[in-house]
C-alpha cells in the first residue's frame, strides 16, 4: 500500500503498480458516485474509465490542497453532472423530434400513482419516484445530497469537493431535504410532516 505522495508521484511516472493502486482503491466510489448521478450502471462504468484516464493525464497539475481522494470526488462530479446535461439536451431534441413527427400521442398521459403496499413493484416504483425526485433538485443541492447521504461523505469533505463553506453545505443540504419532503409528500402521505 503506496502513501498518498508515492501514489501521485507513481502516476507522474507511469507507474503501472501506481495505477493498479488507484483504480483498486477509488474505482467502487467513483462507480457508485457516477451511478448516483447518472441513474446508469453502464454510464457510469464508462465514465469511471475517463475519470481514471483524466486524473492519470491531470495528476501533474494536482495541487496537493486537498487529498487525493476529494480531487477524484471533484472529477466524478464534474464529469458526471457533464454527461446528464448532455443526456438531458438528447433528451430535449428527441422529444422535438417526437413532437414534430407527431409520435407523441402516449406522452399526454399520466403517470398511474403507484399503491401504498408493499410489493416488490411498488417499492421499486417508490426508488424510481425517489431517484427522479434527487434528479430534479437544483444541481448543487443534488450534489450535496448525494455526497452526503449516498457516499456518506462528512460535511468537511464535501465542502472541499465542491469548493464551498460548511455553512453552505449545511444550508443546501436544508434546503434539499425540504424539497424533496415537498415533491415526495405530492405523493406519499408518510413523507408528510406532522
Amino acid at each position: 500500500m503506496m502513501t498518498e505522495n508515492e501514489l501521485i508521484e507513481g502516476l507522474i511516472r507511469h507507474d503501472r503498480n501506481a495505477f493498479r493502486e488507484l483504480v483498486g482503491s477509488h474505482r467502487k466510489k467513483v462507480i457508485r458516485t457516477a451511478f448516483y448521478f447518472t441513474q446508469n450502471m453502464e454510464d457510469a462504468e464508462e465514465l469511471a474509465q475517463d475519470i481514471f484516464m483524466e486524473t492519470i493525464e491531470s495528476i501533474r497539475h494536482f495541487r496537493k490542497s486537498s487529498s487525493l481522494s476529494t480531487w477524484i470526488y471533484r472529477i466524478t462530479v464534474n464529469k458526471s453532472l457533464n454527461l446528464v446535461r448532455k443526456n438531458k439536451r438528447k433528451k430535449i431534441f428527441s422529444s422535438l423530434e417526437d413532437l414534430f413527427s407527431k409520435k407523441s400521442e402516449v406522452h399526454g398521459q399520466d403517470c398511474p400513482e403507484p399503491s401504498h403496499s408493499s410489493t416488490k413493484l411498488e417499492e421499486n416504483e417508490r426508488r424510481e419516484l425517489l431517484s427522479r425526485s434527487i434528479q430534479s433538485l437544483p444541481e448543487n443541492q443534488r450534489i450535496t445530497f448525494i455526497l452526503s447521504k449516498y457516499d456518506g461523505l462528512s460535511y468537511k469533505e464535501i465542502a472541499e469537493v465542491m469548493n464551498i463553506s460548511i455553512p453552505s453545505v449545511e444550508s443546501l443540504l436544508h434546503r434539499a431535504r425540504g424539497n424533496l419532503q415537498k415533491k415526495l409528500a405530492r405523493h406519499f402521505s408518510e413523507y408528510v410532516k406532522k
